[in-house]
């Protein structure tokens, strides 16, 4: 029994570490095609920091995105092939589609769909409005990048 369970914790261990390891590649994958990363460009502990200084040298604009703005730079980032808004250093979403939206009374505007993932420890996807994945307007840096 004993045997077992100290097999049983190596496993979890090695699990652990495996997917550790992992949530640079999940968000290399993410952004390819609008940012490209040369190999240990991403932090495998903080990936979302690394794309937010890649994404700010690659991206066509860069905006601050604030519940004032935050109406006219989803409608400028229609003109763009992609968009990524990122809060902080925990959470990365990419705009999906523009035409299915919903009003968030807290932003204040309508809201598109988008795909993201939110880093917990691990990293947890997330399909949704994009206010219901980048949160209320708070203190908080949302940042915008629009890559043509």
């Amino acid at each position: 029994m004993r045997k077992f369970l100290s097999v049983l914790a190596i496993m979890c261990i090695a699990i652990s570490i495996n997917a550790q390891s992992a949530k640079d590649e999940v968000i290399a994958e993410f952004v390819k095609g609008a940012v490209s990363f040369e190999a240990a460009e991403l932090s495998k502990n903080s990936p979302i920091s690394s794309f937010n200084k890649k994404a700010s040298e690659q991206a066509s604009k860069s905006i601050v995105l604030t519940k004032e703005n935050v109406k006219e730079s989803l409608n400028e980032a229609k003109t763009y092939s992609s968009c990524f808004i990122t809060v902080g250093v925990h959470t990365i979403v990419k705009v999906t589609d523009f035409e299915k939206t919903i009003m968030s009374g807290s932003w204040g505007t309508e809201m598109p769909f988008g795909e993201g993932y939110i880093q917990k420890g691990e990293l947890v996807n997330k399909q949704d409005y994009i206010n219901n994945i980048i949160g209320i307007p708070d203190t908080q840096r949302r940042m915008m990048f629009l890559f043509k």
